[in-house]
C-alpha cells in the first residue's frame, strides 16, 4: 500500500517522538549540569548560563539537531526498499570497521574513531553499524519466518546470521571493544527468540556459547579482566580499576530521595574529577544525585515506556522484516539501558557502553535517533497484522 507523504505524516506514533525527544533534550541538560563549574562570585546570569550550555552540553546540543534530521529522513525513507541493499549495507558495515581498524585514532585504549579534521570530536564507526546489523538481521530472519505459521527449526537457517553477526563482532572485538559487540551479539541472539527457533536449535547453540566462555576470557586484556574482578570486588584496587564504580555508586546515593537539584553547587560532581566521566559512561551516577531517587525513577519510567511502545509498535506491523526492525531497535535500547544502569549501580561490569539520549556522545546519539526513526518509518507504514503473534 502506497502513502502520499501526507497522510503519512498522519501516521507518526507522537507517544514514541515525545519519549525520545523528551529523554534526548534531558540528557543535555544533564550533561550541563554535571560538567558545570558553579556560580563565579560576579558573573552575570546570562554569563553563567552561557557557561552551563558550553563545551559538551552545546556540542550535544548539535549533535541533537543533526540526529533529528537524520532521524526524519530514516521515516521517510521507505524501509521496503531497503530490503534490495542489504548486502551492500552489511559489506560497506564490514568495510568501514576493517578501515577504522587501520586507519582510526586510538582513545580510551580502543582503535575505533575517526577524528574529525579541526573539530573536537570524533565518529565512531562501530555504533553506527548497530543499525546495519539490525537491518541485516531483520533481512535474515524476516526470509526464514515470513508467511510462516512456525519458526526456525533447522540449524543451517541460522547460518547466515551467525556467520554475519560473527563477523561484525569479531572487527568490533579487534579494536577492542567487548562492549560493543556484545551489543550486536545480544541484537541477533534476541531476534533468534523472537523468531520462534526451535529448542533444538537453541539448546546446542547456546550450549556451544558457554563452552566458548573460556576462550573469550583468553582473548580479554589485562585491563577488562580487571574489570571483572572489580566488579565481584570493587575493594580490591579502590586507588584503580575499582575507583569509578565506588565513586559512581557513592554519587548515586548522595541525592537521595529528592536530590540536590540540577546545576547545585552541592553536587559532588562540581569537584574536579571526583567522578571520571560523569557526562558518558556515569552520567545516570551524576544525574540520581541531582534529580534524587524518585526522579531517577521517572527517568527509568520513561525509558521503559520509550521500550515497551516501541513493542507494542512492532505488533502492528505489516510484514516481519518491519516487525524484526523494531524489534530490534527496542532489543538496542533494552541492552543499552540495562548495562549502563546496572554498571552505575554496580551490578553490571563496567564496559564503556553509553546511556542512549542521555550519555555524550554525537555517535550514540545519531545512531539512536536514526533507529527510532526507522521504527516510526516501518509503523507508518502499517498495513496488516504482523505475522509473528508477539504478545507482551
Amino acid at each position: 500500500m502506497e502513502f502520499s507523504k501526507n497522510k503519512l505524516s498522519k501516521r507518526i506514533d507522537w507517544v514514541t517522538v515525545a519519549l525520545t525527544l523528551g529523554l534526548a533534550v534531558f540528557g543535555v541538560i544533564c550533561i550541563a549540569s554535571a560538567t558545570s563549574v558553579g556560580f563565579e562570585e560576579g558573573q552575570s546570569l546570562m554569563a553563567y548560563i552561557g557557561s552551563l550550555f558550553s563545551g559538551n552540553a552545546l556540542r550535544q546540543l548539535i549533535f541533537l539537531i543533526i540526529s533529528i534530521g537524520l532521524a526524519v529522513g530514516a521515516m521517510f525513507l521507505d524501509y521496503n526498499n531497503i530490503r534490495d541493499f542489504v548486502n551492500y549495507i552489511f559489506w560497506g558495515a564490514v568495510g568501514i570497521l576493517a578501515i577504522v581498524l587501520i586507519f582510526g585514532s586510538r582513545q580510551r585504549g580502543m582503535t575505533g574513531w575517526f577524528n574529525l579534521p579541526g573539530l573536537n570530536v570524533g565518529i565512531q564507526p562501530g555504533e553506527f553499524c548497530k543499525v546495519a546489523a539490525i537491518i541485516v538481521f531483520a533481512k535474515e530472519f524476516a526470509h526464514r519466518t515470513e508467511g510462516r505459521t512456525i519458526g526456525i527449526t533447522r540449524f543451517r537457517e541460522l547460518w547466515p546470521v551467525l556467520w554475519k553477526c560473527g563477523l561484525l563482532a569479531g572487527l568490533v572485538v579487534l579494536q577492542p571493544d567487548f562492549g560493543t559487540a556484545m551489543i550486536y551479539i545480544a541484537i541477533a541472539m534476541a531476534l533468534l527468540f523472537m523468531a520462534k527457533t526451535s529448542f533444538k536449535v537453541l539448546g546446542p547453540l547456546m550450549g556451544g556459547g558457554l563452552a566458548c566462555l573460556p576462550l573469550l576470557w583468553l582473548l580479554l586484556t589485562p585491563d577488562q579482566k580487571n574489570r571483572v574482578y572489580v566488579f565481584l570486588d570493587p575493594t580490591l584496587d579502590p586507588e584503580g580499576a575499582g575507583y569509578n564504580v565506588l565513586r559512581a555508586k557513592a554519587v548515586s546515593s548522595s541525592g537521595g530521595m529528592w536530590g540536590k537539584g540540577l546545576f547545585s553547587t552541592d553536587l559532588l560532581t562540581q569537584r574536579t574529577n571526583y567522578l571520571p566521566e560523569e557526562h558518558t559512561d556515569f552520567i545516570f551516577s551524576s544525574t540520581c544525585e541531582a534529580i534524587g531517587f524518585f526522579g531517577a525513577f521517572l527517568l527509568v519510567a520513561f525509558y521503559v515506556l520509550l521500550i515497551v511502545r516501541l513493542f507494542r509498535l512492532s505488533m502492528r506491523a505489516k510484514d516481519d522484516f518491519g516487525a524484526y526492525l523494531i524489534l530490534g531497535v527496542a532489543f538496542m535500547l533494552l541492552f543499552h539501558f540495562i548495562e549502563n544502569v546496572g554498571m552505575n549501580i554496580g551490578i553490571m561490569p563496567v564496559t564503556g557502553i553509553p546511556l542512549p539520549l542521555i550519555s555524550y556522545g554525537g555517535s550514540n546519539l545519531m545512531t539512536t535517533m536514526v533507529a527510532i526513526g526507522l521504527a516510526l518509518n516501518v509503523d507508518m507504514r502499517r498495513g496488516r497484522n504482523n505475522k509473528l503473534n508477539l504478545e507482551l
